[in-house]
Parts: structure tokens; sequence; C-alpha cells
């Protein structure tokens, strides 16, 4: 087991407890010396001060855990687009309501017309709900060129409709979104570069990208692990590690980042929207994206995970951010049940997470080497966010 952890110094002067943070600490390495996955990085901060960070474990056997490794970030890509829609809209662009197929004509399709950007930003378009594209594209070969997905997307009929339902959607309404940033662009930039330019380099996020070559050496592989620390051949988790090269556009999924390229972009969300040299958006228009969207209705996508483990059924708790608020109540929630009801954060499937609790100052990056299936990555997720939160010191 390869540990590699910051100094009490750091927690005390970040007010966070060194005792509580060797707890966290403790339970990722239980995970990985029990084969739940290979290993993980984790940063913990209040009031922008790094307290605590850990990498543990490895990222591929043979292969120690680093501080600099560059994680396939998941669905947690969907923030930073959710992101850079909110600055268009900031911009005078676009507006929440602004109906998709405005912009897009082709997406009227289907049922689809009264189909607006915040339907797509919460989960509740009907679109698409698939995780590789839709026939005839493959995901081998199309995975990563957006306006041939959008294409296809567009063409197809709606599941229903708009508003109706709450469906996490993996891939096709931020796929969307994405496109729709390219037509609305004054400059006529790509997907890449729009979040490159406008997102990735004013924030610092210097390792961070749509697409990585796939021989990048700080790239960490997607895997399964087993019990004994052996990677679980599987077709969906090969083809992770070759379809998103440097050339692939996948605004639902497709970013790599660094654990503290996501820590500066869940700063900036924590001081609402700009920490005082890059304004990315507005106080007004975060703090209204910064909610529950979605009511106490649950999330239809986990209704066969739901039941298949006997969890009970949960409130989706969608924000306009591409990702979750805590919210009342006792249920399932990847943010932390002891988490304040504004903390809000972004996961992605089987991996990662950031969340911000506003209340406790609090920060915490989660980024794991070994794909944790369905719910028990938020279960997992629900208990390290508590440890977490659990080392703050009022």
């Amino acid at each position: 087991m390869t540990v590699s952890e910051s100094s009490t110094t750091s927690a005390d002067r970040a007010g966070l407890d060194p005792a509580a943070l060797q707890r966290l600490n403790a339970c990722i390495e239980k995970d990985v010396q029990s084969g739940r996955y290979l290993g993980a990085s984790l940063l913990v901060a209040r009031g922008g001060m790094v307290g605590h960070r850990a990498t543990i474990g490895q990222v591929a056997p043979g292969r120690a855990a680093a501080e600099d490794d560059v994680y396939l970030l998941m669905s947690l890509s969907k923030a930073f687009t959710a992101a850079l829609v909110l600055r268009a809209i900031d911009h005078g662009r676009l507006t929440l309501d602004t109906r998709v197929c405005e912009i897009l004509p082709a997406f009227a399709a289907g049922g689809k017309q009264r189909v607006n950007v915040r339907h797509l930003l919460t989960h509740t378009a009907g679109t698409y709900a698939g995780f590789p594209p839709p026939p005839p594209l493959t995901m081998l070969d199309d995975i990563g060129d957006l306006a041939a997905n959008v294409t296809v997307i567009s063409a197809l009929p709606a599941a229903n409709a708009p508003g109706e339902r709450v469906v996490y959607n993996p891939f096709a309404s931020y796929a969307v979104l994405g496109q729709i940033l390219v037509e609305i662009d004054p400059e006529a930039r790509s997907f890449q570069t729009i979040a490159r330019q406008d997102l990735f380099e004013p924030l610092g996020m210097v390792d961070t990208s749509y697409g990585l070559g796939v021989d990048a050496p700080r790239r960490v592989p997607v895997s399964v692990p087993t019990t004994n620390g052996a990677v679980v051949p599987g077709a969906l988790m090969e083809i992770l590690n070759q379809v998103f090269t440097e050339k692939s556009e996948h605004p639902a999924g497709g970013a790599f980042g660094t654990v503290d390229d996501v820590y500066r972009f869940a700063e900036v969300m924590r001081l609402r929207g700009n920490n005082g040299q890059y304004h990315l958006m507005s106080s007004s228009l975060f703090d209204y994206a910064c909610r529950n969207h979605t009511g106490e209705r649950s999330n239809g996508f986990w209704d066969f995970d739901r039941q298949a483990r006997d969890v009970p059924d949960f409130p989706a708790k969608f924000s306009l951010l591409g990702g979750y608020v805590r919210g009342e109540g006792h249920h399932l929630t990847p943010l932390g049940q002891t988490a304040s009801a504004g903390a809000f954060g972004a996961v992605g499937g089987g991996s990662t997470l950031w969340m911000v609790d506003p209340d406790r100052d609090l920060t915490f990056v989660f980024l794991s080497a070994g794909f944790l299936e369905g719910l028990d990555h938020f279960a997992r997720l629900q208990q390290l966010s508590d440890l977490a939160l659990a080392a703050t010191i009022i």
C-alpha cells in the first residue's frame, strides 16, 4: 500500500482535525485493500486553504498514485459544460428558456420542439438516455465527434414530454449543450477551444482538457479491479481507454484533469462564480443555478440499480451546475448526509467527485482509479463526504 499525505500543520492551519482526516484516509485504504478500487487522490480545504491531500494505492498495477495523475473525470465533466452555458447566459447569448430548436432547428424532430436549455441542464428533456452514441454511430469510432452525435440525437424522438420526468442523461443532453455553445460562439470556436480559453486557462487548470492523448504518460487508465489487485478485462473499460483521444469532444464525460485542477474549479464555485481573478459567472445567476431544480422527484435512471440493491427511493435534487445539491431530508446523497442543505457538487460515474459545503466553507475532491459500479459509488461518496465533513473544526 502506497500512501502519501499532507502534514498535520496544514490541517490545523486550515481548521481541520488531523485525526478525522486520518480516518478519511483509513476508509479509502480499507477500500483499496479489499479490492473495491486500486487507489485515489483526494484533497480537503477550508476557506480556500488546502489542509489535506493524499494519494493512496495505485492507479494501475505497479504504478503508485501521484498528485499529478490525470484522470478521466467521467460525468464530472458536465459541471464544466454547465459553467460555460451559464457564462453564455450571463453574456446574453441565450437564456434558460431558450428552446434548443431556435439554435439547432433539426432538434425539433420527434416531439422535442419545446425542449429548452434548462431541461437539458436538469435531465428533464426526455432526450436519448443511452451511454454510447445512438446507432448508426459507434462508441469506438464516433464518441468524440460532437457535431455527428448531435445530428443523430436531434433526429430521435423524445422519450417523454419536456419537464415530465427526471431521468439522468449520461450523454445526449450535454452533447447538445456543447453544440449550442459552438453555434452561438461569436468567434466560431470549437467546443474544445471554448472550454480551454473561457474556463480552463483563466482558472489555471493547466492539466485539464476535453480529450487527451491515449499515450499521455500521466493519464490514469479506467479499470475495474479485483480483490487481488488485478484488473478485470472488459470491453467498455478498454473502449474508454481508447476513444477519448486528444481530438475527442465529449461535453458530458470526456474531460481529463488532476485533483488540483478540479479543486481550482470547485473553488470558483465556492466563491459563487468569481475567484477575484476571473469572473466566470455572475453571483446572481450562480445563486439561482445552485438550487434544487427538480424538487422531490426521484431520478428514474437509477430504478434498475436501486431495486436490485434494495436501496430506498431518493430524490434527484439536480442543480443547474451539472450536478447535485444536498437539500433537506435523510436520503442517499453523494454529498454526505451531514452536509448542510446548501451543499453542492458534481459526480463522475464510478470514480470522481467534488463537493462544496458553503456553511462549513469546506471543499472536498476525490478522484479514484478503479470503476465502482452503480449506486455503490454514490454510497461510497456519501461516506467519504461525511468523513471529510467530520474533519471541520468550528
